[in-house]
C-alpha cells in the first residue's frame, strides 16, 4: 500500500519522472506514457501500521505503466527475507490520477493483495483496498490527505495526513542529472479492528507465553503513529537511484501492545521507458 515506507519511492518516483516527461493528466496529452520498473530493498515492511518490533527485511519488485490520460496499473511483489518459511505477497493495482489548476492532484486506486507464508509477517490481513488521495502544492510545499479502505479479515479505514517540502536540482553533477529531496512528516489515524489478530500472530515472536494482553481500545477510530521521512532520489537519463530513511513513533495504544519506535531505510533502482 502507498502508506509510508515502500510507499515512498513507488509514489515519488512516478511523480518525478512524469514531471520530466511532461505528461499532463488534466487533459489528453500528446506526450507518451511510460513504463516503470524498479527493484528495492527495505529493512522493514511497507507500512507504518505494520511496523512492530519484529524486523521485516524484504526485497521488492515493481512494474508499472502510466498512460498519458492518467490511467495507470502496477504489480508489486514483496519477498520477506527473515522468516524460515517462504513468505511473500503480491499486489495488483489499478488507478486514475488527475491534475487540476496545475497544483491540485487527485488519485483513486484499487488494490488486490495476495499473501502467502509466515502469518506473523502479514500485518493487516486484507485482500482488497480502495484508496483516495488528494494533494495541494504551493511553491515547494505539498499537503496530502490519503484515505484507505481495507477489506479482509476485518474492515478498516485509515487516514494519513502529510506535509512535505520539495527541493530539486537540475543538471546535478551531470548535464542530464536531476536530484530531488523531499523531507516530510506524516500523522496516521485509523480504526483498530485489525489490531487483535495482528497482536495475536506476533506475540510468539516476542517470547510471549500464553495469550497476549486483551485488547481494549478507547474508541474504534484513533491516532496511530507519527512519522519522519527523508526520501532522496537522483535521476540520470532513464535510471533513478533512490533511498529513503524513516523514523516512526507509534501511539501510546500501539506501544502498550508491543509496538516500538521504528527506524530504517529503503533503497531502490528504477528504470523508466517512454512508450
Amino acid at each position: 500500500m502507498r502508506n509510508i515506507f515502500a510507499f515512498i519511492l513507488l509514489i515519488l518516483l512516478p511523480n518525478a519522472l512524469s514531471a520530466q516527461i511532461g505528461t499532463d493528466t488534466a487533459r489528453v496529452s500528446k506526450d507518451p506514457g511510460f513504463l516503470l520498473t524498479s527493484l528495492s530493498y527495505t529493512t522493514n515492511n511497507n507500512s507504518s501500521r505494520l511496523a512492530n518490533s519484529i524486523r521485516m527485511p524484504a526485497l521488492m519488485a515493481n512494474l508499472s505503466y502510466y498512460s498519458n490520460i492518467g490511467l495507470y496499473g502496477s504489480v508489486d511483489y514483496f519477498k520477506y527475507i527473515a522468516p524460515d518459511t517462504n513468505t511473500f505477497e503480491a499486489e495488483f493495482n489499478l488507478g486514475y490520477a488527475r491534475t487540476f489548476l496545475d497544483n491540485i492532484d487527485l488519485d483513486v486506486s484499487y488494490t488486490n493483495r495476495q499473501f502467502r507464508g509466515d502469518q506473523a509477517y502479514q500485518g493487516i490481513s486484507y485482500n482488497h483496498a480502495l484508496e483516495l488521495s488528494g494533494s495541494y502544492r504551493l511553491k515547494n510545499f505539498s499537503a496530502t490527505v490519503d484515505n484507505s479502505f481495507m477489506i479482509g479479515e476485518t474492515k478498516n479505514y485509515f487516514l494519513d495526513l502529510s506535509l512535505s517540502y520539495d527541493i530539486s536540482f537540475d543538471r546535478f553533477l551531470l548535464k542530464s542529472g536531476y536530484l530531488a529531496i523531499s523531507p516530510s512528516i506524516s500523522g496516521s489515524f485509523g480504526t483498530n479492528f485489525w489490531l487483535p489478530a495482528t497482536i495475536d500472530r506476533t506475540w510468539g515472536h516476542h517470547g510471549g507465553m500464553g495469550h497476549p494482553p486483551p485488547f481494549v481500545p478507547a474508541r474504534n477510530f484513533d491516532y496511530q503513529s507519527f512519522s519522519l521521512i527523508l526520501p532522496v532520489q537522483y535521476t540520470l537519463g532513464h535510471f533513478t537511484l533512490s533511498c529513503a530513511g524513516f523514523y516512526a513513533i507509534p501511539s501510546k495504544l500501539l506501544k502498550s501492545h508491543l509496538w516500538t519506535n521504528q527506524s530504517g531505510f529503503l533503497v531502490s533502482l528504477s528504470y523508466a521507458l517512454t512508450l
